[in-house]
């Protein structure tokens, strides 16, 4: 190769040096409990929901409710993939590392068991009907703001929305009706778990070292991300143009009703709701404090 050309190489940070040792015995009994407890999607069959007398409207509307789940779980993918470069030429502990790359494959497992429920429902979408999806779906995790934080703080904001999430999930798993969706949502919610205690970990080992200024801003950037896009139909419809809230809530009312591991618009708010409450609970005693969020917190919330 000519001297040239190797110029052009983008640089690598150096990866020494590169640690081997536990520190963590904690993080490291999650890694064991990954490999343990790992599955493959493609071992559940959905021949149930496949020959479920279900009417098309409401297949379509499964289908486009758990194709936004397989949306979601991609997009945490990417996020894991630059938190693993940070972890490596940050020269973290090995357990860190290794539980990132766990991390990875569990959010790749969960787009694809999202996947094949959607595509046994009406058929996999790979690409957002609804325009308003297109924009916010790429920014579930806006690296911006990522590293705007540390590297354990991000990590640490990240967790508190896996027990957002996981919340969530618990309520459509016992929406669900069909094995095969009650399978998937039980194994999604167990590696969940994990994360969660990965994240908890976290807070235990570091919350306390950090300064004034970087808790304001993890609490900042935890509301800032949830409002910004997460209740713009992810997580809830709250925050949709009406015409979209109301097609969007419509179809997640039909998917809910007709028990495909789905959440009523009208309960989403209230679940949410009560989760922030715990997690501000959890995240106070580090002197930690999530602003108000209006659609949460404000007297609309309180009513709806």
């Amino acid at each position: 190769m000519q001297p040239s050309l190797l110029e052009e190489l983008t640089p690598v940070p150096n990866p020494y040096p590169v640690v081997s040792e536990l520190e963590f015995p904690d993080i490291w009994k999650l890694c064991e409990q990954a490999r343990e407890l790992a599955w493959d999607p493609r071992s559940i069959d959905h021949t149930d929901i496949e020959q479920a007398d279900i009417p098309a409207e409401v297949r379509a509307a499964g289908a486009e409710w758990w194709s936004l789940r397989a949306w979601m779980e991609h997009g945490a993918i990417p996020y894991g993939a630059e938190r693993l470069r940070d972890a490596i030429f940050g020269h973290q502990p090995f357990e860190v590392k290794q539980h990132v790359v766990n991390f990875i494959a569990e959010e790749l497992r969960h787009h694809e068991a999202s996947f094949h429920i959607a595509q046994a429902l009406g058929g996999y979408q790979p690409t957002p009907r609804a325009e308003y999806f297109k924009s916010i779906i790429p920014r579930f995790h806006e690296e911006g703001a990522e590293k705007s934080m540390s590297f354990f703080g991000s990590l640490a904001v990240n967790t508190l929305f896996e027990k957002l999430s996981g919340e969530l999930l618990q309520a459509r798993y016992e929406n669900a009706r069909y094995a095969s969706i009650q399978q998937a949502c039980k194994l999604i919610l167990r590696d969940e778990a994990r994360h969660i205690q990965f994240g908890r970990i976290i807070m235990r080992h570091f919350f306390e070292t950090l300064g004034a200024d970087e808790k304001a801003l993890l609490g900042r950037q935890f509301a800032k991300k949830l409002q910004g896009s997460l209740l713009n139909g992810v997580y809830a419809v709250v925050n949709l143009p009406e015409d979209e809230r109301l097609r969007a809530g419509r179809n997640r009312a039909l998917a809910a009703d007709y028990g495909l591991g789905a959440t009523h618009p009208d309960e989403e708010v209230g679940i949410i709701r009560r989760s922030l409450e715990e997690i501000r609970a959890d995240v106070s005693v580090y002197g930690i404090e999530i602003p108000e969020i209006p659609e949460l917190d404000g007297q609309a919330a309180v009513s709806a």
